[in-house]
């Protein structure tokens, strides 16, 4: 990435998976969404992404990977803390990601999301173009 870059690092409450976001959104600029899906409702996650970024993701231990739905993406959630830190998908063959803004301190907190994300009825097709549209590419350990 060139020019001004915004880093920001964090993981999961005990420490063993650390999250690394690179974007050239300045931190106030960073808006969090908010999914209605029946899993993401019952975790407080903020979801961001920027097709302009990257994450990157490293583990002390491998983390719980959990799939639903259209079984399209994994959702990364920490096998000893329980922190939900991401989901990611492979498309094409490259990573692509978004990241749960709760996993950085931020002095005051994330605003509140506007409005819930709805993606029921999106087909697996749209879905996957939509990932690799807007999510951003993922560093993973091994990769």
């Amino acid at each position: 990435m060139d020019g001004g870059v915004t880093t920001l690092e964090g993981g999961c409450h005990c420490g063993t998976i650390a999250v690394k976001l690179e974007t050239p959104s300045s931190v106030g600029a960073i808006t969090p969404r908010m999914c209605g899906c029946g899993f993401c409702r019952k975790h407080p996650a903020k979801w961001f992404a920027d097709s302009h970024g990257r994450l990157t993701l490293s583990f002390a231990a491998e983390p719980t990977r959990y799939r639903f739905g259209t079984k399209t993406a994994d959702f990364l959630l920490c096998a000893q803390c329980g922190v939900i830190v991401a989901a990611i998908c492979t498309i094409e063959d490259a990573a692509y990601g978004i990241v749960n803004l709760n996993c950085f301190e931020r002095t005051g907190g994330w605003p509140e999301p506007d409005a819930l994300s709805d993606f029921d009825g999106e087909g697996t097709g749209d879905r996957l173009a939509r990932r690799a549209r807007n999510w951003m590419p993922v560093t993973l350990p091994n990769m």
